[in-house]
């Protein structure tokens, strides 16, 4: 059970928008399997796949992705996660910090393993080595576990943070106000005595090498005086065989001697005599003829060789039983009485697994901000965003170079006055398509999600504020098990922003509007900035990024103060010969409205034809003079034109030609040259 209060609310749309946990099926069908209960899917690209493979352990991985899902808003549990990754990425620990991954590596989730434990399973597949049964996998968690504790203990400047006290078990000194919570938190810890003590009880119980020879849990010697007679005799049995053969010849004709060949003893069997074949019969060349104890029992021949069961071998079935399987039944009681004692100490051990788990997840964010070059926000109280040198994480690793951008934005008040006149509350950004809008909205949401995990963020400096929710008004994917209109899906998310934000929310729209008229769109997305600008310092923080520049172009929402234009810089060479050499994207920050989209420009850019994108760019000019495009489009080409006038021209003369008298009595060769000169 958690409260729902002490964590950001982050929507379904915006964890999908900003592809912060993402899956897809895995593309190699063979993968999946005809389990049912496998999982079938891999991480895609996503900021939780970023550190994902960091983790060493399967605990490990699921507390990461908890962690992920869960953004804090307690500032003190922050700064501790901060403080933490700050302390394992000191220079003098990085010897530590290798020894360190190589022990979490080597720990499994020993939750699953007593589950199996409880159900009485020793190995979870037939096919499963020794090794990762459940008395091996137990005893290794212990000892690693251990070596864990001991490599933990000797990082530098971490005796008081709380994750190195539950691991090292240690007592630290901590704020008074969350003093029993941290006191709580040391109980849960790695206990020394028990992992000592179960590691003991089950190397002195379990013989591995001889359970890897049987392939099945075998007990030590000196546990059990009982099962040490057994496997006493049971070994010493070829030396008992002989003499048992002795015994035996000694009771048989003499002619029949020479026929025997031995005793032997078969587990679930028992003893039984070996007499030559007789290869004419099938039959043993002696079966008891002439002895006290009458003929004797045929059980199989195998090998040139025939296994009789007589009266004397009953006799030491009766005395000696089966001595393999009393063995097995005697160890099968003695593992189970192991079983009972170390599930006693099964909380203690799965709370440790658990510990391990959320230490490996710290230690995943420290190598992940480590490995991409993260910086420590600073978190406040106030609803603040001050971003400088911020980075979008996927972004950056999918191009040659990518442009940091600054991001300030504030509401609310601090001690009953406003945070500063001229921050603002609330960024539009216009300009052109393929400028960086949508990255620059989803990285400054990224960094304040990042911020709010503990984790360092992809930004040289940041003051973050705490945020109670991250809401989107964003285009996610199309799916047929949605009976709803993309349209309508931006219009829920626009509901669920008005309703549910509050001034400690941030809020990202690109594109509202789009799927409707023009007129619709616009209007929709003017009321809704209307709706919030008019809550003065109760409003959100918003990120917004449109091409309706008729709402700033006529001034309609020139009177609110919280309000700031900006755009994403480009620069024109129309001279240029190259298509994709004419505008040049910068994609930095630049403040003011830019009304330029060139959507030919990046029509051309993606593939589209170059006759289709020169006629879009004619009816866009001509849309921009408000012709009259049904009666534009409807006019001819000039060389159209040319040819239609010349046709003309030439109809109206041969018109006015008169072919009679004179010229018509000389014949038709009179009227072909009068046709010719008209046409020439």
């Amino acid at each position: 059970m958690f409260s729902l209060s002490a964590y950001m609310f982050v929507s379904s749309d915006a964890l999908l928008s900003l592809q912060l946990v993402q899956t897809e099926l895995h593309p190699n069908s063979q993968v999946w399997g005809p389990d049912s209960n496998k999982d079938r899917t891999k991480e895609s690209l996503s900021v939780y796949g970023l550190f994902h493979y960091l983790a060493c352990t399967p605990q490990g991985r699921v507390e990461l992705r908890q962690l992920f899902l869960r953004p804090l808003l307690d500032i003190g549990l922050i700064e501790e996660r901060q403080k933490t990754i700050s302390v394992l990425l000191q220079p003098d620990n990085a010897d530590n910090l290798t020894r360190i991954t190589s022990r979490l590596r080597k720990i499994r989730n020993i939750r699953t393993t007593f589950v199996q434990l409880r159900k009485g399973i020793e190995f979870p597949s037939a096919s499963q080595s020794l090794n990762k049964g459940v008395w091996s996998t137990i005893r290794g968690f212990t000892a690693h576990a251990l070596g864990l504790r001991e490599a933990v203990a000797s990082l530098k400047g971490c005796a008081k943070l709380e994750i190195i006290c539950k691991i090292s078990f240690i007592k630290a000194i901590t704020r008074e106000n969350r003093a029993d919570h941290v006191s709580k938190q040391l109980m849960d810890g790695l206990p020394l005595s028990s992992l000592v003590s179960v590691g003991d009880i089950i190397n002195k119980t379990i013989d591995f090498d001889q359970s890897k020879s049987r392939h099945r849990s075998s007990v030590k010697a000196g546990v059990d005086p009982q099962l040490d007679e057994l496997k006493r005799t049971y070994d010493g049995m070829d030396s008992f065989l002989t003499e048992v053969v002795n015994h035996m010849n000694r009771k048989l004709p003499e002619w029949a001697c020479q026929y025997v060949r031995s005793c032997i003893f078969l587990p679930q069997i028992g003893f039984l005599t070996v007499v030559e074949s007789n290869p004419e019969t099938g039959n043993g060349r002696y079966e008891g003829e002439g002895g006290a104890g009458g003929a004797w029992e045929k059980l199989f021949e195998a090998e040139g060789a025939v296994c009789y069961k007589n009266s004397y071998m009953r006799e030491l079935d009766e005395e000696y039983g089966d001595m393999y399987c009393q063995i097995g039944d005697r160890e099968v009681e003695i593992i189970h009485s192991l079983a009972n004692r170390i599930l006693e100490y099964e909380a203690e051990l799965v709370s440790a697994s658990t510990v391990c788990g959320e230490f490996d997840a710290i230690m995943a964010l420290a190598l992940g901000a480590e490995k991409y070059g993260w910086r420590a926000p600073r978190m406040i109280a106030e609803s603040v965003i001050q971003i400088e040198g911020g980075r979008h994480p996927l972004q950056e690793l999918v191009v040659p170079s990518f442009v940091p951008n600054n991001c300030q934005l504030a509401s609310g008040y601090f001690d009953g006055g406003p945070i500063d006149e001229n921050t603002p509350q609330v960024l539009v950004l216009t300009g052109p398509n393929h400028s960086g809008k949508s990255v620059y909205l989803k990285q400054v949401a990224i960094i304040v999600y990042l911020a709010h995990l503990g984790s360092f963020v992809p930004a040289n400096q940041a003051t973050i504020g705490l945020t109670d929710k991250i809401l989107t008004c964003m285009s996610t994917k199309e799916s047929m098990s949605g009976a709803e209109t993309a349209f309508a899906r931006d219009l829920k998310q626009a509901a669920l922003s008005a309703r549910c934000s509050t001034p400690k929310s941030l809020i990202l729209v690109d594109e509202f509007g789009k799927g409707t008229n023009a007129d619709d769109g616009s209007g929709l997305l003017a009321a809704l900035l209307e709706h919030f600008l008019a809550m003065g310092q109760n409003s959100p923080r918003l990120l917004v990024a449109t091409h309706y520049h008729e709402i700033f172009e006529g001034g309609y929402l020139r009177e609110h103060k919280g309000l700031c234009l900006a755009h994403l810089d480009v620069r024109v060479n129309w001279s240029a010969s190259q298509t994709e050499d004419q505008v040049t994207y910068l994609f930095s920050l630049a403040f003011g409205h830019n009304t330029s989209s060139f959507g030919g420009k990046c029509a051309a850019l993606n593939g589209v034809p170059s006759t289709v994108v020169e006629r879009a760019e004619a009816i866009a000019l001509l849309l921009a003079q408000n012709e009259d495009l049904g009666a534009v489009c409807t006019r001819l080409l000039p060389e159209e034109e040319k040819r239609l006038n010349k046709a003309e021209t030439t109809a109206r003369r041969f018109l006015s030609e008169v072919f009679e008298g004179e010229l018509a009595r000389e014949g038709p060769r009179s009227v072909k040259s009068a046709l010719e000169d008209l046409l020439s």
